[in-house]
């Protein structure tokens, strides 16, 4: 790929398996993006069905992948990041698209504001044929307000909608390869706990798909969920009188932001059943 090293060199990392079917939209998503200093990385873990074949097309456009057994997502994103040699990282995995112009972006931002970590911004939600079907939106929230939502409840991010310096998450330390489901929420509260710098981007940076094989969707059986061992492992605290109070307060000054923000009628929205309530 050719390089303008004016712009943040940006790694996007894809694990993939079995998953044929999306896995073309998504690698366009973030070949089509035109970044000018890209780094893409798909580790397939020895898909059965036509991912190779895909890949392999779109193999002169990657600067690395590989198909082969491994040891599940999260040591497939711990060796694509090990490999990366970006200033930015993030990963999307192989049923989801970037919204489009999404890399210019977060390369602007990331290059003008020396000071920030992690962006992060809002995501739509995708049915099985990529149809939107429901959006999802955070809202700009102070470092101390952040914090708090981690220790405490009531606030987290969007890990398809996010993107985050090399530095910090050397720093902390990386993926945990461990986790199956919740790797994202490690990362994420490793970044908050560790001091942090976010900048929030009022706009759907990805389309999130749902479908019937997705791991979101195992995950609305709470059973699977691997957040009680999180909040075990940090310290955190989201069962007190306390971390109620303080939820109830972080809670309240998300919902002012939104509304500073012009998103009255998507909150009015959010209290409306849904189908996809589940998808917090």
């Amino acid at each position: 790929m050719g390089r303008d090293t004016s712009w943040p060199r940006m790694t996007i990392v894809t694990p993939t398996l079995n998953r044929a079917p999306y896995l073309e939209r998504t690698i366009l998503s973030v070949l089509n993006q035109n970044y000018p200093n890209l780094e893409y990385i798909v580790l397939d873990g020895g898909s059965r069905d036509d991912s190779c074949a895909i890949i392999e097309w779109y193999a002169p456009y990657l600067s690395y992948w590989r198909s082969k057994s491994d040891d599940g997502q999260g040591a497939a994103l711990k060796e694509g990041f090990d490999r990366a040699t970006g200033e930015i990282l993030a990963w999307i995995n192989s049923d989801d698209i970037y919204s489009p112009g999404v890399f210019r972006q977060i390369g602007d931002m990331m290059r003008s504001q020396p000071g920030t970590d992690v962006c992060y911004g809002n995501m739509d939600l995708l049915d099985a044929c990529g149809e939107v079907v429901a959006e999802r939106r955070l809202a700009e929230c102070s470092r101390g307000v952040i914090d708090l939502g981690i220790r405490y409840g009531g606030f987290g991010f969007y890990q398809p909608a996010a993107f985050w310096r090399k530095a910090l998450y050397d720093r902390v330390g990386g993926v945990d390869p461990s986790l199956y489901f919740d790797m994202d929420n490690d990362l994420f509260i490793r970044f908050a706990l560790s001091g942090g710098r976010f900048a929030f981007l009022p706009c759907p940076l990805v389309g999130f798909r749902i479908h019937e094989a997705s791991k979101s969707f195992e995950l609305q059986d709470p059973g699977k969920s691997e957040i009680p061992l999180l909040l075990s492992r940090y310290g955190l605290d989201q069962g007190s009188i306390k971390s109620r109070c303080l939820r109830s307060i972080v809670r309240g000054y998300r919902v002012w932001k939104h509304i500073l923000q012009g998103d009255g009628g998507y909150l009015l929205r959010r209290f409306l059943p849904s189908r996809w309530d589940w998808v917090a």
